[in-house]
């Protein structure tokens, strides 16, 4: 089996790439940034490109895209659109044409948008949450999605979606408390995405990915109140961990990302969590 892993030189891509290949996999890494883990430069806007580099290929991994940073730096609409929307339907396209079986797309949390806002209780992000975008990236991401869904149905591809957690680069002490309710480890990104590979869907499917959390819904109000007594009574060696480090708890937690289906669906279990990282630290 081989398989094509589009922004194979990003944070999730080159993850994936050695991943599957530990895996044993064959794996062709796309992008148009230099990198060890990327073998051709291929720009996914380019049709004729696409349908050729995927003629040789059993699957596709899509994790190419305008992330929300680049909404932050200002980057013009059509950008996205161009990336994340005409990007992904020459790759769908290109599957139907070339008989390639299957396609994950790597989507974003951040599509829920929002519904994520509730100024009384931290809000439980599952896949039941209503999509509210809030900006460009978002747009074209939920568009995307859609489009796997119509591929699936009418062309009868195996297309199904990740939104992924946060996994930006960022000091330690922001790691560590965004690994508690909505950071993802690229590793644990990467396994689950081989999960999904691996996996015969009957319908199309959507799965929330992140690391993973202690927390329960009984615990909404208090983690938007006061977290720090809430993650004390799952992690009481956190303080003497948190103290020796000079770091803060969070102030306030106004969201869990809950990857129950993933875990149910196709046996994904993250390593890299929070309370991973508390044990290398102790």
């Amino acid at each position: 089996m081989k398989i094509l892993v589009t922004g194979s030189s990003g944070q999730l891509g080159s993850a994936l790439v050695n991943h599957l290949r530990s895996h044993k996999y064959d794996v062709l890494g796309a992008d148009i940034s230099p990198a060890q883990t990327t073998d051709v430069d291929i720009d996914v806007q380019n049709k004729e490109a696409v349908e050729r580099i995927t003629k040789s290929v059993n699957v596709v991994i899509h994790t190419a895209a305008i992330h929300g940073k680049h909404y932050e730096l200002n980057y013009p609409r059509i950008d996205f659109v161009e990336t994340n929307i005409l990007g992904t339907l020459n790759l769908l396209n290109a599957c139907v044409k070339n008989g390639v079986k299957k396609f994950l797309f790597t989507s974003t949390t951040s599509i829920y948008g929002s519904s994520m806002v509730n100024s009384e209780r931290a809000v439980w992000v599952d896949e039941f949450l209503q999509i509210e975008p809030r900006d460009i990236y978002d747009i074209t991401k939920q568009t995307a999605e859609q489009l796997c869904k119509d591929f699936f149905y009418k062309e009868g591809l195996q297309a199904s979606v990740y939104r992924v957690g946060r996994f930006l680069p960022e000091p330690e002490n922001l790691k560590v408390n965004h690994r508690l309710y909505r950071g993802l480890d690229e590793r644990d990104g990467a396994e689950a995405l081989r999960l999904g590979m691996e996996h015969t869907f009957r319908d199309f499917e959507i799965f929330n990915i992140s690391s993973g959390s202690p927390f329960i819904k009984e615990d909404l109000a208090a983690l938007k109140e006061n977290p720090r007594d809430v993650i004390l009574k799952y992690f009481p060696e956190a303080e003497k961990v948190y103290n020796s480090k000079g770091w803060t708890f969070p102030g306030s937690i106004d969201r869990v990302y809950v990857p129950a289906k993933a875990q149910e669906v196709l046996g994904y279990e993250p390593k890299f969590t929070f309370e991973r990282l508390l044990n290398d630290l102790t």
